[in-house]
């Protein structure tokens, strides 16, 4: 059997360990084998063996592990950085949605039956939590983009999920129960649409930060393990 090629065996580590989509992980591997094949050829064409030259390569290249740890939060903190510019700007689409959809619904006739009065409930912890959510990604953008806190990412994703989440539930609630005029049935279906594509796509977005948070701060146990 041929003798197992280091750097081959580093690379296949180091892309294991990275938490990223297993796209952008291939990506970085065949980066930084190009970059260790490079030092490689280097020092064979200086005249060093080939395999001592590898196991040089290896040695001076450290630990995958730790490398792949700070990988893992560079990219999750680059993911941040675009994520709380995108899911703010759907944050702030889905309030005014409801705003402007809700305000033309009640114009045309639109009323909450008793039996439904917790849709009213809803609807102003809406109005509250919106802008609280807004307002949380902004800052959350700036702690991500000056100090790297995955801990702010992680809460303006928390927040996020539970927004969109109930804000999703509420619009197909009110689609199911809600007693609409007439007039306005063209109005709550964009209405509802609108949320369930927003909302289902801020919380994926929310849940994939979450997990992918998650996953960096259980590497050292499962490291240990």
């Amino acid at each position: 059997m041929p003798a197992p090629d280091p750097i081959t065996d580093l690379v296949g580590r180091l892309e294991r360990a990275v938490v990223a989509t297993g796209r952008r992980r291939r990506e970085l591997a065949r980066e930084i084998e190009g970059d260790l094949r490079e030092d490689l050829a280097a020092r064979i064409q200086a005249g060093a063996p080939a395999h001592a030259a590898a196991a040089s390569v290896v040695a001076e290249f450290g630990d995958p592990r730790a490398l792949a740890a700070e990988l893992s939060i560079e990219l999750l903190a680059a993911r941040g950085r675009r994520y709380a510019v995108r899911t703010a700007a759907a944050a702030v689409t889905l309030v005014a949605a409801w705003v402007i959809g809700m305000t033309t619904l009640v114009g045309l006739g639109f009323r909450v039956r008793a039996e439904d009065e917790w849709m009213l409930q809803v609807s102003h912890a809406l109005d509250v939590a919106g802008p609280l959510v807004v307002g949380a990604a902004v800052l959350g953008w700036i702690a991500i983009r000056r100090w790297g806190s995955l801990a702010a990412l992680a809460t303006v994703a928390a927040l996020q999920l539970g927004f969109a989440v109930v804000l999703v539930a509420g619009a197909l609630a009110m689609a199911v129960a809600g007693a609409v005029p007439a007039a306005g049935t063209a109005v709550l279906v964009v209405l509802v649409t609108l949320t369930v594509l927003l909302g289902t796509g801020l919380a994926a977005s929310s849940a994939g930060v979450l997990l992918g948070w998650g996953a960096i701060r259980l590497e050292p146990l499962r490291a240990r393990s």
